[in-house]
């Protein structure tokens, strides 16, 4: 019997995993919190450690299963979600190569900002009228900065993520992208629900680093071996 839903959520501050029954009550929740720390070569500057923060959040997974004693076959589906605006970069072999977690207090792209204002002084109003934001929190500094400052890692780049579809992407292998938060990039066109290369194009960023987009309530795909191996779904 399929008696149980799973989320994950990749919170501001920590991560969770919680499990619901079929009629939206809780049955268990495990907790930890983040860690973040300052890469020392960009002051102002707070990095997110996916290889310790994934051990986090398949640790959330793990603990929750232990402390309700629930068989995972029992589980009918997983989703996930996430603090808004992070992302991450990913190389061709689905490595992550850079993640922007806090654009609220990570410094690193007001240069970019100031350097885009300079550049065209009407361009982030035009693209609010497509894509709902500003420079203010969106992906287009940030991935700029990395251009600017990383080139190396902007030029490996081969795909950009949010931090709830990097959860599914480790569990199941498939990285695409939901428009509800994949929008606050800056570079999805609201009417339309897709990538705008445009958007991209017109702030001189490139146009091929994007996944695909499904709809929240989609099937990603399944729990794989290595996600089994590692989380106990």
């Amino acid at each position: 019997m399929k008696n149980y839903l799973m989320a994950i959520d990749a919170g501001t501050g920590s991560v969770r995993a919680v499990l619901f029954d079929l009629k939206g009550n809780q049955v268990g929740c495990s907790q930890h919190e983040w860690t973040h720390n300052e890469d020392p070569r960009f002051p102002g500057s707070m990095d997110f450690d996916w290889k310790y923060n994934w051990e986090l959040a398949s640790g959330c997974v793990r603990n929750v299963l232990s402390e309700t004693k629930i068989d995972p076959s029992e589980i009918a589906a997983i989703s996930t979600t996430c603090m808004r605006e992070g992302i991450l970069l990913y190389d061709k072999d689905g490595n992550e190569l850079f993640s922007h977690k806090y654009d609220y207090v990570d410094a690193r792209s007001n240069d970019e900002v100031a350097e885009l204002i300079k550049m065209n002084p009407d361009l982030e109003l035009e693209l609010y009228k497509k894509s709902g934001q500003s420079y203010a929190l969106n992906a287009i500094p940030r991935i700029l900065w990395v251009k600017n400052n990383m080139p190396d890692i902007y030029e490996k780049t081969a795909k950009i993520g949010m931090f709830n579809d990097w959860l599914i992407y480790k569990l199941t292998g498939v990285l695409a992208v939901e428009p509800s938060n994949g929008s606050t990039t800056g570079l999805l066109d609201l009417q339309t629900r897709t990538w705008d290369t445009e958007i991209a194009a017109k702030c001189n960023l490139r146009t091929d680093i994007f996944p695909d987009i499904l709809e929240c309530g989609s099937i990603v795909g399944k729990v794989t071996a290595k996600g089994a191996s590692e989380t106990g779904l």
